[in-house]
Order: C-alpha cells, then sequence, then structure tokens
C-alpha cells in the first residue's frame, strides 16, 4: 500500500527513482517512504523529495503547498500566536522567539517534552511534519523556511537527461 508521499509522487508522474537519485536518499528508505504506512520522512527527506519532484514535473514552487496539503492533510493546524492578535506587531514578534516549548508541543501535537530531547539529543527523530506544523503555526512560508534551514535545491545541469 502506498504512503501518501509515494501517491503524491505518483500523481506527479515522476520516476521515483529519479527523485531519489537527486535527493540521494538510499533505495531501501525510499520504498519505505513511498510503501511503508509507518515510515516518517524527516523534514530535510521531505524537503528533497518534494522539491526534486516538483521541479522534474515543471512545476513552480507553488506546488509545494499543494504537497504539504496532499502528503499531510491532517497535520495539526494550531496557530501559534493566536493568543497574542490582541498585541501590538512587535510584541507578537518577540512572542514568537520565546514560545514556551510546552505550549508550542502542545499547539503543533508533538510528544510532550520531545522538544527539549531533542535539544539535549536524546533523540534525532524530528518528523518532517512537526516542522511544517510549526513553521505553520508560526505564519511563515514552509518553503522559504526549508530553503532558510537546508539551502536552495538546484536540479543538475544534466537533470534533462532524467525526465
Amino acid at each position: 500500500m502506498a504512503t501518501l508521499l509515494g501517491e503524491y509522487l505518483k500523481n506527479l508522474g515522476v520516476v521515483k527513482e529519479k527523485v531519489r537519485q537527486l535527493a540521494g536518499i538510499l533505495k531501501p528508505r525510499m520504498n519505505d517512504l513511498n510503501n511503508k504506512l509507518t515510515s516518517k520522512s524527516s523534514p530535510e527527506e521531505f524537503y528533497k523529495i518534494v522539491y526534486f519532484a516538483i521541479k522534474l514535473s515543471g512545476n513552480d514552487d507553488d506546488e509545494f503547498k499543494n504537497a504539504i496539503e496532499a502528503i499531510y492533510p491532517n497535520r495539526s493546524r494550531g496557530n501559534l500566536l493566536e493568543d497574542f492578535q490582541h498585541l501590538p506587531n512587535e510584541i507578537r514578534f518577540l512572542k514568537m522567539h520565546t514560545l514556551k516549548q510546552n505550549e508550542v508541543e502542545k499547539k503543533i501535537g508533538m510528544a510532550e517534552n520531545k522538544i527539549g530531547k531533542l535539544v539535549n539529543e536524546k533523540t534525532k527523530d524530528l518528523l518532517a511534519v512537526e516542522l511544517i506544523c510549526f513553521i505553520e503555526g508560526l505564519g511563515l512560508d514552509v518553503l522559504i523556511t526549508f530553503k532558510e534551514i537546508y539551502g536552495d535545491i538546484v536540479l543538475p545541469s544534466d537533470s534533462e537527461d532524467l525526465i
């Protein structure tokens, strides 16, 4: 049974093997991400796979939002700043950078104390959906934020051979 990521790639009409190669994902891992319902992608895996697939399919960056919706339709949509809408813009900006860990975890559907475990390197399993929910919860653009975190992705000049 295909995962929602696998279905999305199929619907884009891209060759998953080409996407895998460009994204630098190992074949068994890509197979799991496409077919194993319990498999969860890391934020960087998600970004690379989806972005390369979008580019190979000839779509523009706006498709990234559609990909998120298709792959994570039931994600938490908690607005991390909703309680601060009455405050002036500069105060909301400060609050955005000083949110309490437990509030963030609760509003984006993350396990309790997971941020602390990530910070203390007791776990390294930040999920793509968790980072996406956090970014959206701050009212930021997911693709722009991923580019800030992981850098721009550019198709190699010989990628036309892959299409």
